[in-house]
């Protein structure tokens, strides 16, 4: 089998595991990038969210390889370490592999193995097909044509930087840097000419980073489940504003820099006044009682959970929901972000009129996932566990 074959049955197997888990309750990214120092070390081939409970948040990492020689063992071994760099509660290898061994080591380095068998299950079940949604392949090549359009790779460096802190700075840091991408998006979404394609891959961008800020918001809001509504919104202002959600810690750093002007510097107290008056001033701009006012409310829902999964799903969508046509929950927490970055309500819904050609997607078929066979072991919920499978 060549190379390109392999490599192509390879994505088609991350497309079937992302909406196997999207389907199982998850929210679920493909292709996140795990950068360190700006460089980019490798990418997660499925990233996976989801929140069991209003106190309990989980992220796992799925690594697919649909090989004719497949390594488990090594295969194995890195998705434990790479789940320990990101410090993730869970790690899955999907493998071709059928051999007990692979079985053994999966068990004793604690990571869930899906072996040829269930692989097999998964890719030939027309409830995995994508139907009207669009491959990730096809979603991202949207914003690559746009940058070479323009010439420049602004567009589709803002949706990898939105995804990459997904991994490693994922909370009140990634949900910052979503609500970022989001106004550039939205900004780009309302100059764009009206149902032209820039216009609709900049509103799909827009929602996928809404949708991300969404999750992180709702990662921070299990730290502060027992804080009462105006410590939760106080914690929310800080976080959207300064990074840390915890005030005083967020300008200790400032307030040293700030001493040692005063200390070193001729005129230092005059310098230093002004400079804190300044910090002050910009960061009071930043209206992060928006965002705080909504989401400190629903710290004892999934609202932001679910309205995370809709809007990701709907920015996948070949045909695009319109602005209006989205849920009520979906359509406020949009609203609130939009009036952060103070972009016009009735302009993205303006932006959203029109659609893609379809490019030839596999048919979808809706439907309960494999009731009688499990692919892996359920919780007493029915969710998915992390705990390796015991049926092979």
């Amino acid at each position: 089998m060549s190379d390109t074959n392999t490599g192509r049955k390879g994505l088609e197997l991350e497309e079937v595991l992302k909406e196997y888990f999207w389907q199982a309750g998850y929210f679920a990214v493909r292709g996140a990038p795990y950068r360190l120092d700006d460089e980019d070390v490798t990418d997660v081939d499925v990233w996976l969210y989801e929140r069991p409970a209003a106190l309990s948040r989980r992220r796992l990492i799925v690594d697919a390889k649909n090989k004719t020689k497949p390594k488990a063992a090594e295969r194995l071994i890195w998705a434990r370490g790479l789940q320990s760099a990101l410090n993730v509660d869970g790690a899955i290898v999907a493998s071709t592999d059928k051999r007990p061994s692979s079985h053994r080591l999966a068990k004793s380095v604690g990571v869930t193995l899906l072996d040829g068998g269930a692989i097999s299950k998964l890719v030939s079940a027309p409830k995995l097909r994508l139907g009207d949604q669009y491959s990730s392949e096809d979603y991202d090549s949207f914003f690559k044509a746009v940058d070479t359009a323009r010439r420049n790779a602004e567009w589709r460096s803002a949706m990898l930087a939105a995804r990459s802190l997904l991994l490693t700075n994922f909370g009140i840091h990634s949900a910052n840097m979503a609500l970022s991408v989001a106004g550039f998006f939205g900004e780009q979404a309302v100059q764009a000419a009206p149902k032209s394609e820039p216009a609709q891959v900049a509103l799909r961008g827009f929602y996928s980073a809404c949708a991300y800020a969404a999750i992180g918001l709702d990662f921070v809001l299990a730290d502060l489940a027992f804080q009462s509504h105006e410590e939760r919104r106080a914690a929310l202002i800080s976080g959207v504003r300064y990074g840390h959600t915890n005030l005083r810690e967020a300008l200790a750093s400032v307030r040293t820099a700030v001493g040692l002007v005063r200390q070193h510097v001729s005129n230092g107290n005059s310098i230093a006044a002004q400079v804190e008056r300044g910090f002050d001033q910009q960061a009071g701009r930043v209206p992060a009682e928006i965002i705080a006012d909504y989401v400190a409310r629903l710290s004892a829902t999934d609202g932001l959970f679910i309205v995370a999964r809709e809007l990701e799903r709907n920015a996948f969508k070949v045909d695009i929901t319109h602005f209006d046509a989205l849920s009520v929950e979906a359509r406020s927490l949009l609203g609130v972000i939009l009036d952060f970055h103070t972009i016009s309500r009735e302009k993205i819904a303006n932006a959203a009129r029109g659609s893609f050609a379809n490019p030839t997607p596999a048919v979808a078929n809706e439907g309960t996932l494999f009731p009688e066979d499990e692919i892996v072991s359920t919780r007493a919920d029915g969710r998915i566990s992390s705990e390796p499978s015991q049926k092979h």
